[in-house]
């Protein structure tokens, strides 16, 4: 319900607009009522009202100076102002402080109901405006943190796509360092206990070190990479004693099972996700809760080294899932999926623990066709829940069975969005084609929705969205059309043409003819 207050200097005035005016009506409630500008400055930092109706000749502060300090300390309300004088001078400055109607006294009740429905209109549209702005700010917010966390872990992954990091390699703080990788690895049921963000800020505090930059990456519930920036003049050597000396200070807070795998140092950004393989295989191999090791002492064992080796990512397997994900094509990932795991089982092409690696990139993969697709992934999946069926696969058919329901669960949302996006077409053409046929009549958009079986405030922005413009302001254009089409054919005076687009209020006409064409519709008339 929008508030008002009635600021005026002859009291009965006041009881009358408080009595006659049907604020219930019009949802509004009227918040209170002063007999001075200075009273209704009161009343106005009080209630901070969303309408101020005011006279301007009253004693101690008049109406003008009152609506300067309000619009001076940020008051942004609508103003109607009352007046017994039609002052030019009082009409220039009621247009500099943005007031919305200026009306001479004395004025019926009627006329005031007509000009707060056109400025419950405003607020309304104005609302719905903020409403929109503010839900596309917090999607832009969402996104950004989507993005800067999707290529972080793209190109810790090594599943970046190397012409955009070329282009962005500069914001990214790519080139001119050395990079290493520490992986942290957890129990599963510790995954909740842990802050390893506030435990690399209290490194970074604590510690006079000469690691640049920390950027932290979750790979998946039970590991987390955290990716050290050197300078680029560092030594390896040193480079490596920094990154042992910081997981030493993480495991002396971290869960009693936790291990830390340390990679190898790279010069080229292209290679941090060898470094991640590394620091992985390092943490993978080490039985011994709350140690650290690093790949080279890891590289000792010839026969885990080997192992580490043979690994050969599957590119054009992803390649292939990428694009049919991206065009929809879903009978074609499953295709591309069931051949290239029927190749890899006559092949013998990957070991037992080579599936979690290739179930975590084919997530990632997917997750970048969705959002390519417009489609947040997280409406469909829980993140935690994928992670934990990944940290499960051990063969082909696991893989295959897993990635199926993923791309099934992913085709059933798509042909659910689409019937959605087709019923809300209907809907706004169904409204469109009412408009047009309708226009003279009392249209309202609670009459609307009970037609198309849609809730009131869901119809109007499904509306908004789809036109353009709110439901209130599409039908009122569509009006002053056919009125402007009516003073050209010149059968019809202005009243009349009022009345046949939906208006009692001549003047309140008017005054709309202009805003929407942009002049009266007798100068119209007189071309």
């Amino acid at each position: 319900m929008w508030k008002a207050v009635i600021i005026d200097d002859d009291r009965q005035i006041l009881r009358i607009m408080k009595k006659a005016i049907p604020w219930e009506r019009l949802s509004v409630s009227c918040a209170g009522e002063g007999a001075d500008g200075e009273e209704g400055l009161k009343l106005i930092k009080e209630h901070e009202p969303d309408i101020v109706i005011t006279d301007i000749y009253m004693p101690i502060m008049n109406g003008m100076e009152m609506l300067q300090e309000c619009r001076d300390m940020g008051f942004e309300g609508k103003v109607i102002i009352l007046s017994g004088y039609s002052d030019f001078e009082y009409a220039r400055t009621a247009l500099r402080l943005n007031v919305h109607d200026y009306l001479s006294k004395p004025v019926s009740i009627d006329t005031i109901e007509t000009v707060l429905n056109g400025v419950i209109k405003e607020l309304e549209e104005e609302q719905s405006s903020q409403t929109l702005h503010q839900n596309l700010t917090r999607q832009l917010e969402y996104y950004q943190a989507l993005y800067e966390s999707v290529w972080m872990k793209s190109i810790v992954v090594g599943m970046e796509d190397p012409m955009f990091i070329e282009e962005q390699k500069e914001s990214l703080q790519l080139e001119n360092y050395k990079h290493q990788v520490v992986v942290l690895s957890f129990d599963v049921n510790d995954s909740d206990n842990r802050d390893i963000e506030h435990l690399v800020e209290k490194f970074k505090n604590n510690h006079d070190s000469s690691i640049v930059r920390m950027d932290l990456v979750e790979l998946s519930i039970r590991y987390t990479a955290v990716l050290l920036k050197f300078d680029h003049a560092a030594a390896a050597e040193a480079c490596m004693g920094e990154a042992r000396s910081f997981a030493e200070c993480l495991l002396g807070e971290l869960p009693d099972a936790a291990v830390i795998g340390i990679g190898k140092v790279v010069d080229d950004w292209r290679e941090i996700s060898l470094s991640t393989e590394e620091a992985l295989r390092a943490a993978e191999e080490e039985a011994n809760p709350r140690r650290i090791r690093s790949y080279s002492e890891l590289a000792e064992d010839m026969e885990n080294l080997v192992n580490a080796m043979e690994f050969t990512r599957p590119v054009s397997f992803y390649q292939e899932i990428s694009e049919t994900i991206k065009h929809n094509q879903f009978e074609s990932t499953l295709s591309v999926l069931k051949k290239f795991v029927e190749e890899c089982k006559e092949e013998k092409r990957y070991l037992f623990y080579h599936w979690k690696r290739i179930g975590k990139e084919a997530w990632i993969i997917t997750t970048f066709s969705l959002h390519d697709n417009g489609i947040k992934y997280t409406e469909i999946f829980e993140e935690k829940q994928i992670e934990r069926q990944i940290e499960n696969l051990e063969n082909e058919e696991q893989f295959q069975e897993w990635l199926s329901r993923i791309i099934l669960n992913v085709q059933e949302y798509q042909e659910l969005n689409d019937k959605e996006n087709r019923r809300h077409k209907q809907a706004v053409d169904y409204m469109i084609q009412y408009i047009y046929e309708n226009y003279e009549q009392n249209i309202t958009l609670n009459e609307l929705s009970e037609q198309v079986f849609i809730s009131r405030n869901y119809l109007s922005q499904i509306f908004k969205k789809a036109t353009g413009h709110s439901f209130n302001y599409y039908l009122t254009k569509v009006r002053m059309e056919k009125a402007k089409q009516m003073i050209l054919e010149g059968n019809l005076l202005i009243y009349e043409i009022a009345e046949k687009v939906g208006f009692k209020n001549t003047p309140y006409f008017s005054s709309l003819f202009k805003k929407y064409m942009g002049v009266n519709p007798t100068d119209l008339l007189k071309k």
